[in-house]
């Protein structure tokens, strides 16, 4: 069986790695779309500007889209893609969760492939877990891929 539309959450971790890794081989023609959501600091506001040292300014929103930008292309560099396979690759604002839930809804994916730090207890309970709500909240089946043994 293959899933025609992939959508993988990165975070630039060897976990979302895996778990891109696992959708490359699992996806049909269609292939795979990583995707990473960025956000700014809730209490930076949009209008923050940076000064460069050639006096140039520009906002910190727009750096921090470059610096994902950068560390997507980074993390692609070596992967390998099978043959016959697609990826393609976004990055898109917002919160994770629901900007993940309005790609499913608006690319027709019909499967998340997501890896998983393993986080339990108090840090679980104390950061919540994007997986979790991805797991409760998914119109589609979500592939938990577990961090590397050890």
């Amino acid at each position: 069986m293959s899933f025609e539309r992939i959508l993988v959450p990165i975070d630039y971790s060897p976990n979302s790695r895996r778990a891109l890794e696992l959708a490359l081989k699992i996806s049909g023609p269609s292939g795979v779309d990583a995707v990473h959501v960025w956000d700014r600091p809730s209490y930076v506001g949009g209008e923050l500007m940076v000064a460069h040292a050639d006096g140039s300014r520009r906002s910190l929103s727009e750096l921090i889209l470059e610096n994902a930008e950068r560390e997507m292309t980074d993390f692609l560099h070596d992967l390998p893609v099978p043959e016959g396979k697609s990826l393609r690759h976004r990055l898109i604002p917002g919160d994770p969760v629901t900007a993940l839930l309005d790609q499913v809804a608006e690319h027709g994916y019909d499967l998340l492939v997501v890896g998983t730090h393993g986080r339990s207890g108090m840090t679980r309970l104390l950061l919540g877990s994007v997986t979790e709500k991805l797991i409760r909240l998914s119109p589609v089946p979500v592939l938990i891929v577990p961090a590397a043994p050890g």
